[in-house]
């Protein structure tokens, strides 16, 4: 499609103006950054707009990440707005987008401007819409919730700039003040403070794409600091595995920072052995020495916590197929707990390599929070990609789970997927083909307590492997 055309829906035709999202100062709406702090998460029913920040993907044919913005309407009514896409060099152009209520859309970036990467603003007229930034490419798939809120400091755990790698920060500033940051670094070879990367300008309704690797050369352990002088902004880091390493890793992760240390992380899915490593990053970036306990949630049997401590600005990497209280070929789920009130951040990594039958790789922040309603707006689109649903009930009690699917304008609740039991402190897998017809719509995930919920998506017969937590309703 050439430049010059509106962009084509990934689900729905048809593309209806919405006007009066901005403030008078012509800034995005933050009226529920306060209220989402924590996490990002959709606004309720009630609220007359919302706005979604989805950060850094390429912007061309030809890229490794090209990105689509993915919206799916979980309330009741037809949803209008605008998605501004954002280049890194060049000139941001809105489209227009409609919503149909129990519906699904998407902006693919490529098709609104050309450039080598950008970043989208997201603009509704009501709540309840959830928006993911999907990429797909050569080395594989990723997909990402959308930040619901900005912050003036960004955390990741875990990047690499080996020579097969390729680490690229993207910095969004969505205000129209123009923003100054900071960037520094933790590696196995200590902290690495860069003096090009002190005092980044970047510019009002603009978007930066730090190559990491420039800066900070052939590190396979490096993690993060973003840091805002002035203004608030939105930061994901782009991962890109080639193949070429002594270990023959191929993958793309695109993923969110974190805006702030946790005293908690859940990572619902888990699964060490035939191929499949599994790593927990946890990174310390405060002044003082954390203390850690992580649990392996086993579908069969128990395992005693791991203690572990974590230096002052730096990070430690748990194996889980090294540690021997972890039975290989068992699925589980892990919680990260710091125990000494100094708080952390969490990121898993998975690197699947034959005999795995799911091969690629995936780096994924943790969950900080549970809830009782997730949404998903990716879904499933052919025979060729496998989609899970992962549900950790991290509480005392049992719960009991529903999937809705959101099947354009209607809401089908699945048969076979209502009211199922999840034990207390234990979880629930499901392959949502073995239940709903492909391709696979969005879907609302509600259960009788508060539970974590992730979604992964597999490539059948090539390497791609796309994990990330689901969004609060």
């Amino acid at each position: 499609m050439s430049r010059g055309r509106l962009p084509v829906l990934v689900v729905v035709a048809g593309l209806l103006l919405a006007g009066g999202l901005a403030d008078r100062a012509g800034r995005p709406s933050t009226t529920r950054a306060v209220a989402l702090a924590v996490g990002s998460g959709a606004a309720p029913a009630s609220a007359t707009s919302s706005t979604w920040y989805c950060t850094g993907a390429h912007a061309r044919p030809d890229g490794d990440a090209v990105g689509t913005v993915v919206l799916v309407n979980a309330g009741r009514r037809v949803l209008r707005g605008r998605v501004t896409v954002v280049p890194d060099k060049g000139s941001r152009r809105s489209v227009p987008v409609r919503v149909p209520a129990a519906g699904r859309a998407g902006v693919r970036l490529a098709d609104v401007v050309t450039a080598d990467n950008a970043s989208a603003l997201v603009e509704m007229d009501g709540g309840q819409v959830v928006a993911e930034l999907v990429t797909r490419g050569p080395k594989g798939d990723s997909a990402t919730p959308c930040a619901s809120s900005t912050s003036d400091t960004w955390y990741f755990a875990d990047g690499a700039t080996t020579r097969d790698a390729a680490e690229v920060l993207m910095v969004f500033n969505p205000f129209p003040e123009d923003a100054l940051v900071d960037l520094s670094f933790s590696t196995e070879q200590g902290r690495a403070v860069p003096e090009a990367l002190a005092g980044l300008v970047v510019k009002g309704r603009g978007m930066l794409a730090v190559s990491v690797g420039d800066y900070v050369r052939r590190r396979a352990a490096v993690s993060t600091i973003v840091t805002s002088r002035v203004g608030r902004l939105v930061v994901a880091r782009l991962q890109v595995f080639d193949g070429t390493g002594d270990v023959p890793r191929t993958g793309v992760s695109l993923a969110l920072g974190a805006p702030d240390p946790r005293a908690v992380w859940y990572f619902p899915e888990g699964f060490a052995g035939d191929g499949t490593t599994e790593r927990v990053h946890v990174f310390n970036p405060s002044a003082r020495e954390a203390r850690i306990e992580i649990e392996v949630l086993l579908d069969q049997g128990e395992a005693d916590p791991v203690g572990l401590t974590v230096p002052a600005v730096s990070r430690v990497t748990f194996t889980v197929n090294e540690e021997p209280r972890v039975p290989p070929n068992v699925g589980h789920a892990i919680v990260v707990r710091a125990t000494n009130g100094v708080a952390v951040v969490a990121e898993r990594t998975v690197e699947a390599l034959p005999p795995s039958a799911r091969t690629g790789l995936a780096i994924t922040l943790g969950a900080t929070r549970a809830a009782s309603r997730w949404a998903f707006a990716a879904g499933e689109p052919d025979a060729a990609v496998e989609e899970w649903v992962t549900v950790l009930n991290p509480g005392a009690r049992a719960v009991t789970v529903s999937v809705t699917a959101l099947d354009g304008e209607k809401r089908v609740r699945v048969p076979g997927l209502q009211r199922l039991r999840v034990p207390a402190r234990g979880r629930l897998p499901i392959r949502l083909a073995d239940h709903i017809a492909r391709p696979v719509p969005s879907v609302v995930v509600q259960a009788t307590g508060p539970v974590v919920v992730e979604r992964d998506l597999y490539r059948a017969s090539a390497p791609g492997r796309a994990m990330a937590m689901g969004t609060p309703l």
